[in-house]
């Protein structure tokens, strides 16, 4: 009986992961064709923006997708579980491209964008690498509990360049001006800290001690 319980809650949880990846999918192809196609049409507005800057752009671009892509399979139980050896290095791969991206970010804010949006890009871009870090500094520690939380806290951020850009692309936040533009990237960037701390703890929230027992026993029974 200890067993059947326990499948389906795993199941959901995997289920809900692959739903949640799925609309990362969807919205990553919405991303490339409203603001990243003008790599390819030259007559996009966002081609003569970012022109100056291309070759700063090119390696912060490349290591954010590489953090982006390589997110799902560190995330994974079943990928860490099952090839352990190849999860460490493309950790040590995610947390370089962050810190590339990361960096590359701040200093392409400092020389290419005004005041009020280079708070915006240091805000986000200094709490991705600090939790970066603080996943980095919990896997040399050994405390693998505390290093899921703070990947799960890193990806959140990681994601948050495609859901802000998803989010300015809205009809009315275009029609809002750059005020409406500014408060929408701050939101998102708040909504995406505390989701991804609702998730880390809607277990012991909404579980009962009694519950949360009982998993303990059949986790640690022989």
């Amino acid at each position: 009986m200890a067993t059947s319980s326990a499948v389906p809650a795993r199941t959901r949880e995997i289920r809900l992961k692959h739903v949640l990846f799925a609309a990362l999918a969807l919205l990553f192809v919405f991303v490339l064709w409203h603001d990243e196609r003008f790599i390819i049409v030259h007559s996009h507005p966002n081609f003569a923006y970012y022109f100056p800057v291309r070759w700063f752009i090119i390696p912060h671009g490349l290591a954010g997708l590489a953090a982006l892509l390589i997110g799902p399979f560190q995330l994974s139980t079943r990928f860490r579980q099952q090839h352990l050896r190849i999860h460490r290095i493309i950790g040590r791969v995610y947390l370089s491209s962050v810190a590339v991206a990361g960096c590359m970010g701040m200093y392409l804010a400092y020389i290419h964008q005004e005041l009020l949006d280079k708070i915006w890009v240091f805000a986000l871009a200094l709490t991705w690498l600090l939790t970066g870090a603080m996943a980095f500094a919990a896997v040399l520690k050994g405390n693998i509990d505390t290093h899921r939380q703070w990947m799960v806290r890193n990806y959140a951020l990681t994601a948050a360049f495609v859901t802000t850009r998803v989010a300015l692309a809205l009809p009315f936040v275009v029609r809002g001006g750059d005020g409406l533009i500014r408060a929408t990237l701050w939101i998102v960037l708040l909504a995406t800290v505390v989701l991804a701390e609702v998730a880390l703890s809607w277990r012991a929230v909404f579980t009962t001690r009694r519950s949360q027992a009982a998993a303990t026993m059949r986790a640690t029974a022989p």
